[in-house]
């Protein structure tokens, strides 16, 4: 039986504007330069994770706990959606912008995202996945001392959720990626010559985004990529109805 997937994300669904314009030409350059071995996402299923909500009914208490507190601390702590409702909410009822692209690899990066300057990061192949990626604006502006992303994933912790690629105390995730596809069978000069391409074409079009509560969803599925969706709830969702969804 699959493993259903549960997660909280941002932009799921319709993509209208500017922001739809950058990924349509994103994923065609991807296409002219891997032809058939790229599998482009729909646009609707193209997403960005904010926190993932893995969790399972733990058989010593009988609560349904996150598996990554659990393989981290060794704590077996019951996940509370309730809080996590209200964390989200409180986060994004100002909405929060985000910077994707208009970064250039000959000016001194303000930050660095997984030990990387930002232009490195901003389009990568990362095993078989092909990785869009942007940062709030106010890190873009002002650095790292500013990590609007992280402090709401650090935050998830007070519900008992902890964010997956969080592997220390101490690790720092402000990233808001999105999977644009994936590719199969492409040697690894191809790749790097689509990131090439679409990281030029990211460094002369920035693109600002406004991620409010009404791109917030929570979603269930049984596949990674989030399609097709099982369930697909707005902020704020009912806690019991998120519990709901392990079953």
């Amino acid at each position: 039986m699959p493993t259903r997937c549960i997660a909280a994300v941002a932009l799921y669904g319709t993509k209208t504007a500017v922001f739809k314009g950058l990924l349509e030409a994103v994923q065609g350059i991807c296409s002219v330069k891997l032809r058939e071995r790229f599998h482009p996402y729909t646009l609707d299923q193209i997403h960005s994770t904010v926190i993932r909500l893995d969790g399972r009914i733990d058989m010593e208490t009988g609560h349904l706990v996150n598996q990554h507190y659990i393989e981290l601390a060794g704590v077996r702590r019951a996940m509370d959606h309730a809080k996590a409702m209200e964390i989200l909410t409180a986060h994004f009822a100002t909405p929060l912008g985000i910077r994707i692209g208009g970064l250039s690899p000959h000016k001194s990066a303000k930050f660095f995202s997984r030990g990387q300057p930002p232009y490195e990061r901003m389009f990568s192949a990362q095993d078989g996945s092909l990785v869009l990626m942007g940062w709030p604006e106010a890190t873009v502006m002002n650095g790292i001392s500013q990590k609007p992303l992280d402090d709401l994933r650090r935050q998830m912790n007070e519900a008992n959720i902890l964010h997956w690629y969080h592997q220390s105390w101490s690790d720092v995730d402000n990233d808001f990626h999105l999977v644009i596809g994936r590719y199969n069978a492409v040697s690894q000069h191809k790749a790097n010559e689509a990131v090439r391409d679409v990281s030029l074409l990211l460094s002369e079009q920035p693109t600002g985004i406004e991620v409010g509560i009404n791109e917030i969803a929570i979603i269930a599925a049984d596949s990674p990529t989030l399609a097709p969706a099982r369930f697909i709830g707005r902020l704020p969702v009912d806690p019991t109805d998120i519990a709901n969804l392990y079953r």
